[in-house]
């Protein structure tokens, strides 16, 4: 047989293996192409249930995840501290933001107290009543006898404040007299059963209306819770109330 013919078979073998090996080859190793192709393609997950979702919800959800920031609480405002300190003296505490109401304390020369409020009526402020726990008192600041440290305008303003009980004028005398300001008449008490004028504490003269020229016959600072006489009429001469008067 001549040689030929096997050398021709022989290359026709190893071509048919170079062939296979490459299909082998492009069978296990996919082409880059191919491989985003196929992610590209691939369908949502929206898209392969056939679920609408709203952008909307889709962002709140995710906003939910996002840690809130933790929120810083305002602190209280302080409330203003004012300050009385007493000086060359004594000074009185009264029930009420006038000279007029009862004095029903003291704070000595030297003491310090916290102010609470201020009065509609200007030159008073509350305070605590350092001998009396609980109760309240009011005390004047126009005067020599204190200091005051702090603004007072910062303070609260009470504007509503119960007024002094009164206090009755009763006259003596056997003249008619008249009370000024107000103008309130005081007939004689002739009687233990007659009562006298009733007034609202304050300052105020009293005026003899049957002798010439109505001389004053008193001048008086009227506190609550009192009684006043007037013993001695415009002409000096000195009277004694029927007693008991009746009120």
């Amino acid at each position: 047989m001549s040689l030929k013919y096997p050398k021709i078979y022989f290359a026709f073998f190893v071509l048919t293996l170079v062939i296979a090996a490459q299909a082998c080859s492009a069978i296990q190793t996919p082409s880059p192409v191919a491989t985003d192709h196929a992610i590209q393609s691939q369908p949502s997950i929206a898209e392969s249930s056939n679920i609408s979702v709203p952008a909307g919800e889709i962002q709140n959800k995710s906003l939910a995840k996002i840690p809130k920031p933790a929120m810083e609480s305002t602190p209280s405002p302080t409330p203003p501290i004012v300050t009385v300190t007493i000086l060359n003296g004594d000074l009185s505490i009264r029930t009420g933001p006038d000279m007029s109401f009862d004095a029903i304390a003291k704070l000595q020369d030297g003491d310090t107290v916290t102010a609470l409020a201020r009065s509609i009526m200007d030159g008073w402020v509350q305070i605590q009543i350092p001998s009396q726990a609980g109760k309240l008192g009011w005390i004047s600041i126009q005067t020599n006898y204190s200091i005051v440290t702090g603004n007072l305008l910062d303070l609260p303003r009470i504007d509503i404040v119960e007024w002094n009980v009164g206090s009755y004028l009763n006259n003596c005398t056997s003249h008619q007299m008249i009370v000024k300001p107000g103008g309130k008449i005081l007939q004689p008490v002739e009687s233990p059963t007659e009562n006298g004028v009733w007034v609202t504490p304050g300052t105020y003269s009293v005026f003899d209306m049957d002798v010439d020229g109505q001389p004053i016959v008193a001048n008086l600072t009227v506190l609550e819770h009192r009684e006043y006489n007037i013993h001695k009429d415009g002409n000096g001469q000195q009277s004694d109330c029927p007693q008991p008067l009746q009120k």
